[in-house]
């Protein structure tokens, strides 16, 4: 059911690596020390990382939007039966993108993302990510909750998202996940 509302949010608008290293042996007995160090989520075709909270996994699908077929690129990870963390990219026509004020659009994104929740807007902030616009909201609705990053590089559209049942993603979840998000080369 996540899945289906996570498309319908994006029709609108190095999976987690676990570094465990063996310790010494503790007298005669095999003892072990285990580290973990948890490690972006790198997308080299889609050119972001981001810290999912587990192994997401991807899908790719073409979406019917009115400016024609666009390929919709979706990583995600459901937390548990209330919760999912996802992040989505599109590739939209240049000229569908020139001359517009890149935060109308974003806007626009985010308005159609809270209208398929039945959300209202909380916390809206306009910011930039490596000098590319971008904005974060969070949308409170009777189902579902989310806190949401949508970023503009150029003409590709960035989503990542937290999608909780009954309540907004806990804070510091937010802030480890969309936090954490970054353009790379």
């Amino acid at each position: 059911m996540k899945r289906i509302v996570m498309v319908a949010l994006f029709v609108s608008w190095a999976i987690s690596v676990m570094a465990i290293t063996a310790g010494e042996k503790a007298t005669d007995l095999c003892a072990f020390a285990v580290t973990i160090k948890k490690e972006k989520y790198y997308s080299a075709d889609g050119k972001f990382k981001i810290m999912f909270p587990g192994n997401p996994f991807r899908t790719e699908e073409k979406v019917s939007t009115i400016i024609g077929s666009i390929t919709m690129v979706m990583f995600m990870f459901e937390k548990n039966m209330e919760e999912a963390y996802m992040v989505a990219y599109s590739d939209y026509p240049a000229e569908a993108i020139q001359g517009h004020d890149p935060y109308q659009l974003l806007n626009s994104s985010k308005n159609d993302v809270l209208s398929n929740l039945g959300a209202t807007e909380q916390n809206f902030k306009m910011i930039k990510i490596n000098g590319f616009p971008a904005i974060t909201f969070e949308g409170k609705g009777n189902t579902y909750c989310t806190s949401y990053l949508l970023v503009l590089r150029n003409n590709r559209l960035y989503q990542a998202g937290i999608l909780k049942s009954g309540t907004l993603p806990n804070k510091k979840d937010v802030k480890t996940f969309i936090g954490s998000f970054e353009l790379t080369n």
